[in-house]
């Protein structure tokens, strides 16, 4: 037993020793965490809790999806991102998804008409992007029948669109107690562990109420840049390409931020790096108005224009 431990640490070893279930293990770890000393020389004995109450959950959420049949249900990744939309109850997700996208969601003022996950997708500039509207979020998510699926797609999401109503911050505080006992963050602590996983989140306001954390983006429903301030949270770049002598090819290709052109090669296929001689840009990375000769490590800028010339 580690020294310098409180009464109520004691007891909730005992019952974590006790635990007939899973769930009870996870419990009395919990209870640990919360009684355990905060000091520097107890910092190995809360890693060590924290790595086991990881390890659990990971058992408890498998347990789950395998009693309820939900790792029948998939959602697959498509186009250039995937965004996860998530919230409470009648924050307005699917009249979100309904306005950005092709989708036709269930729309009602009785809570939790959502049931399963609805897709859409975004068409920005000929840019694909898929939208995952997750049904509504509640306490103890992740102890839900399907909860432990819900939270694997928003945990594969490359951003999340989190809705808020009529009090922002406290829901908003409330959505990240629930994915962390996933081990699902927003930012990165100083010191970082392999059992979480830290995502990008953008936050939309869905009333006319105000939402205070400044180190979080965000936006009102009826922004009308909306779709643009999505699209630069991605941190991704769109990029035309064209032949020789042609007009640039339909639709343009989505990059990651400070892509070069040999990104740019491999995307498009294989065999232009094996046969590549030199590119020619316009646009914002191009020194000159009429195009810049380039290699393969020149770094493009959102709306450049890529004529490759190959052997």
């Amino acid at each position: 037993m580690p020294t310098n431990v409180t009464i109520e640490y004691q007891l909730a070893e005992k019952e974590y020793n006790e635990a007939a279930t899973i769930e009870q293990k996870i419990r009395a770890i919990e209870k640990m965490l919360a009684t355990a000393p905060s000091h520097k020389g107890a910092e190995n004995l809360r890693a060590n809790l924290k790595g086991r109450l990881s390890k659990l959950k990971s058992q408890a959420e498998r347990e789950r999806k395998q009693k309820s049949g939900a790792y029948q249900i998939s959602v697959k990744k498509e186009g250039a991102a995937q965004i996860a939309v998530i919230g409470y109850t009648n924050s307005g997700k699917s009249t979100f998804l309904k306005k950005m996208t092709n989708a036709k969601p269930i729309i009602s003022e009785y809570p939790f008409t959502t049931k399963i996950p609805e897709i859409g997708i975004i068409d920005y500039k000929g840019i694909k992007i898929q939208i995952v509207e997750i049904p509504a979020i509640f306490d103890n998510f992740i102890r839900s029948d399907k909860g432990p699926l819900f939270l694997g797609i928003i945990r594969q999401a490359d951003l999340v669109v989190i809705l808020l109503r009529n009090n922002p911050n406290e829901e908003f505080n409330d959505i990240l107690k629930e994915l962390g006992k996933a081990n699902i963050f927003f930012s990165k602590p100083k010191k970082s562990n392999d059992y979480y996983t830290y995502l990008k989140a953008f936050v939309i306001i869905n009333s006319k109420s105000r939402f205070s954390e400044e180190d979080f983006d965000s936006a009102n429903i009826n922004d009308a840049n909306l779709i643009e301030k999505i699209w630069r949270k991605l941190d991704l770049i769109y990029v035309n390409t064209k032949t020789p002598g042609k007009k640039p090819d339909y639709p343009p290709v989505a990059l990651k931020k400070d892509s070069n052109v040999q990104d740019l090669a491999t995307h498009i296929h294989k065999d232009f790096l094996k046969k590549f001689r030199y590119a020619k840009v316009w646009g914002v990375s191009s020194k000159f108005a009429k195009g810049q000769v380039v290699g393969l490590s020149h770094i493009l800028k959102e709306g450049d224009t890529v004529e490759f010339h190959l052997k």
